[in-house]
């Protein structure tokens, strides 16, 4: 019946898929799942080297998907995210771009240094990200993104980036590997040097495996359909109401944008619905923590620790979720 949905088919494999090999990058892995599935944007702030790029670039072997990837500087040109301009529609009188193999053809992205990116860019971006539309001349296309990471070691510091910053609603900031972790991580790195040396140097064992689409982007609409006959309780949505008055003065204080409020409502839907579950329980909340901040991760911290305050006990916590703490 209705109370006993099954979690989203594949998803188990995918998150296996996409955290092989790696240590400490558990809760990175799920919020691109679930960026991926809700048909969001996940913003990674941290230092370079931390796995970022490869979560996203096996996201879209996860999917089958293109991928398309590019580090933004100050001088990035349209042309480097869009595609050269087509000498053949010139010769016609139009500008119009060759988007084969750029951004607005590719089904999984990740942009590193987003907030390099300079007003020739910024509004083609924006468009892109947030109606998934890139207007090529006098046309505007759909595009066939699923979904974008970008990546960042600094935060945006004007209105203009601002504005690009709230296109993503789930925000983690990834920490370099603890020290108890290290050994682990670097028998990892020479077992796969070792596999690597028996397959020749060429990677042949690496990419037997692959074995089939494992989510695929008509899986995520199903989900976001069978998303919205999810109960929300009313008394969830007024903690929601009250943890939004309380960050609004709170130190550091966090203005959630009515955008993000309602995005934010509907991801914890859909991550419900992933889960298998019929209804939006007290333990999903706390994936509010990865929506509710801009300036401090630690932002992030004050969330948990304040719907815990208010949940108190949160249950069995069986959710698949809830393990992101």
């Amino acid at each position: 019946g209705a109370g006993a949905l099954k979690p989203l088919k594949g998803l188990a494999s995918a998150y296996g898929k996409l955290t092989e090999g790696l240590v400490e990058r558990s809760v990175e892995a799920k919020l691109l799942l679930l960026a991926a599935l809700a048909g969001e944007h996940l913003f990674l702030l941290g230092s370079p080297g931390t796995a970022k790029s490869l979560l996203a670039r096996r996201l879209s072997k996860v999917c089958e998907g293109s991928y398309f990837e590019r580090l933004l500087t100050r001088f990035t040109v349209p042309e480097e995210l869009f595609g050269p301009l087509s000498l053949h529609a010139l010769e016609e009188d139009e500008l119009r771009r060759k988007t084969q193999g750029y951004l607005p053809e590719c089904d999984v992205a990740f942009i590193d240094e987003i907030f390099k990116a300079n007003s020739s860019i910024l509004n083609s971006l924006l468009v892109i990200l947030n109606e998934r539309r890139f207007d090529n001349g006098d046309q505007r296309v759909l595009v066939p993104l699923w979904t974008a990471v970008a990546a960042s070691n600094e935060l945006p510091d004007t209105e203009e980036l601002d504005a690009l910053y709230d296109r993503f609603l789930l925000r983690r900031h990834v920490s370099r590997i603890s020290r108890r972790s290290v050994p682990d991580f670097l028998k990892m790195t020479l077992s796969r040097e070792e596999a690597k040396g028996a397959a020749g140097g060429n990677g042949v064992a690496a990419r037997a495996g692959q074995g089939g689409t494992l989510l695929s982007i008509e899986d995520s609409w199903d989900l976001q359909r069978r998303a919205m006959e999810v109960d929300f309780p009313e008394d969830l949505l007024v903690v929601i109401a009250d943890l939004r008055e309380f960050l609004a003065e709170a130190e550091p204080r966090f203005e959630v944008s009515d955008r993000r409020l309602a995005r934010s409502v509907r991801l914890l839907r859909i991550a419900a619905a992933a889960a298998g579950g019929t209804t939006v329980v007290e333990a999903d909340l706390l994936l509010l923590r990865h929506m509710f901040w801009d300036r401090e991760p630690e932002q992030g911290q004050l969330v948990t620790e304040w719907l815990l305050r208010r949940l108190g006990d949160t249950g069995d916590g069986k959710k698949a979720w809830s393990f992101l703490l």
